[in-house]
């Protein structure tokens, strides 16, 4: 199964009005709370961005040395240690301003190095914007990185989270500083950052979302977040900007996104799924109505119309009707949309969405389930369902916790199936209420193991008996469609040359069910049904016989 990351946005088409952009120099100073000479500079730097805001800005990463215990490294060791590796830094202070521009010790730049950089213009701008949740436990931050001239590298975007004024009332290091600036609290997503396309042209754009659920904060209301975008092998930094609580001005004014496909199972072996698209407006205007489009295996296209409101930067999880297919070993599912408010989307090329998905695994008549439960063990339960959603096996809540069990779960007969896994506390088996983990597998193949989900997780698997003919592809086509069947199906085939045909069902053990006479056919494309209607849900074998040879292939008739 792939995915596409649902909170980063690229395209690229060919725009105008845009223009170089002016650039905001990056200092990222390494300090300590424990290092003399950190206590000098510090104070001077300072000076200089409240004098320069529009032409600095700034992030300090403390260091756990020359001595251990300053208490800003302390609260992300982490990602402050992987900031000192990216660049190599050995001793404190050490500036580096735009990442590669100046590396060095702290007093050997000044305002002019700051100045002849900033007169570089830059190929992209730089938007922030964070807040506070209202429980003013977290902060959001969302980052837009908009191009303004081509360029092509190993771009990265980070978004960082600071705290804008530490102060102590008493020194908590050796050189006395007791007011500590623009300390880093945390990289969203992490140290690494963000990949962005490897060539950007005027237009494109990157939107970044993510959050922080506070750890260390020492004054909430002094929270922020500095964006910038880097070039992971060169460390040149192209831009960076403050953020600010006023909204994003965004490139479009009708843009929307199609930032996730759910309610689509990695594997399956039903023949239809109801999927969930989740959509993002984008641009400037509000959205009132889109056309939803959608098809698997380059199928038949559903078209779905929505209605609504959505605003600048608002989600929304759209449900489409059911969609009927041919299981393939591998699908393809692509949503769309068009005709937002029944005009152009002003950039298309994030309308669309592939969403990849495979046949579901094959089971013996016996599954195995391992089970470990977490802290609350009461809260966890399962049960496997056939294709009609009836319960073959189920459990009780559990009553031990932090229990190892292996359960064996036996099918009665072939068919599809479906194990749920459930939580009535809904935050899954791990990790808030300790590490549950648990694994459904059979013959050695597993088909689902984890512990981190919601209320619920699912997974999907065959379970067929030992087919008696082994399907034969030849030179002549045999189709049928759809596959699983649910009532009737279309069987299309070809010939070489004039034969006598017939078809005959048979059971997955090769008893027969039924036989069709076709007669004498000429040659080419022919087409007939199949109705199972009245048959048994499971593993059937379609036979096509032909005065060249026996011809089979699976069938799989579920409800």
């Amino acid at each position: 199964m792939k995915r596409i990351l649902s909170i980063v946005v690229f395209f690229c088409i060919l725009a105008t009005g845009y223009s170089q952009s002016q650039r905001l120099v990056l200092l990222e100073e390494f300090t300590s709370s424990t290092c003399g000479p950190c206590a000098g500079v510090n104070p001077t730097f300072h000076t200089w961005q409240l004098q320069n805001p529009d032409k600095f800005t700034s992030i300090y990463y403390h260091v756990n040395w020359p001595a251990t215990g300053d208490p800003m490294n302390l609260a992300n060791p982490q990602e402050n240690g992987a900031r000192v590796n990216y660049y190599g830094v050995t001793y404190v202070p050490e500036s580096n301003l735009d990442g590669n521009y100046y590396n060095g010790s702290a007093s050997s730049w000044t305002m002019t190095t700051v100045n002849n950089r900033y007169a570089m213009p830059s190929p992209v701008s730089v938007q922030v914007k964070h807040w506070l949740s209202a429980a003013q436990d977290s902060v959001y931050s969302t980052l837009l990185v908009t191009c303004t001239q081509d360029f092509t590298g190993t771009l990265v975007a980070h978004n960082v989270i600071i705290e804008k004024w530490i102060h102590f009332n008493s020194a908590p290091g050796s050189n006395g500083e007791k007011d500590f600036y623009n300390v880093m609290k945390k990289m969203l997503p992490g140290s690494s950052g963000t990949p962005m396309p490897s060539s950007m042209v005027t237009g494109d754009y990157v939107l970044l979302e993510g959050s922080w659920k506070f750890g260390t904060v020492y004054d909430k209301t002094q929270i922020a977040s500095v964006g910038f975008v880097q070039n992971k092998n060169t460390k040149e930094i192209f831009n960076t900007a403050n953020s600010s609580t006023n909204a994003l001005v965004l490139p479009y004014n009708t843009d929307l996104q199609v930032l996730n496909i759910l309610n689509v199972p990695a594997k399956t072996c039903k023949n239809k799924v109801s999927p969930i698209v989740k959509v993002r407006n984008n641009g400037n205007n509000l959205i009132t109505s889109m056309t939803i489009k959608y098809s698997i295996n380059n199928g038949a296209v559903n078209t779905f119309t929505w209605n609504g409101s959505l605003g600048s930067m608002e989600k929304a999880n759209i449900s489409l009707p059911e969609y009927p297919f041919d299981i393939l070993p591998t699908n393809d599912l692509i949503v769309y949309t068009t005709s937002p408010n029944s005009v152009n989307d002003d950039y298309p090329k994030n309308d669309s969405l592939h969403f990849t998905f495979l046949n579901s695994p094959i089971s013996t008549n016996e599954v195995k389930l391992i089970m470990r439960t977490d802290n609350a063990p009461q809260d966890i339960s399962w049960d496997v369902k056939n294709s009609l959603g009836v319960a073959v096996a189920n459990s009780a809540p559990y009553t031990l916790s932090n229990t190892l069990s292996t359960e064996f779960i036996t099918l009665p007969k072939a068919d599809c199936y479906t194990f749920t896994i459930y939580d009535a506390g809904g935050n899954g088996i791990c990790c808030t209420n300790g590490t549950g983990v648990y694994e459904i597998s059979s013959n050695g193949v597993i088909f689902k193991q984890g512990g981190q989900f919601g209320s619920s997780e699912s997974s999907e698997f065959w379970m067929e008996a030992p087919v008696a003919v082994i399907e034969q592809p030849g030179t002549i086509s045999l189709n049928i469609y759809p596959n699983p069947i649910t009532g009737t199906a279309k069987v299309s085939f070809s010939l070489q040359g004039n034969s006598e045909v017939s078809l005959n069902l048979l059971t997955a053990l090769g008893q027969p069910v039924s036989s069709k006479s076709l007669g004498i056919l000429g040659a080419g494309s022919h087409e007939t049904a199949l109705d199972a209607t009245n048959l048994t849900p499971g593993v059937y074998i379609l036979q096509m016989k032909t005065e060249s040879g026996v011809y089979s292939r699976k069938v799989s008739i579920i409800r």
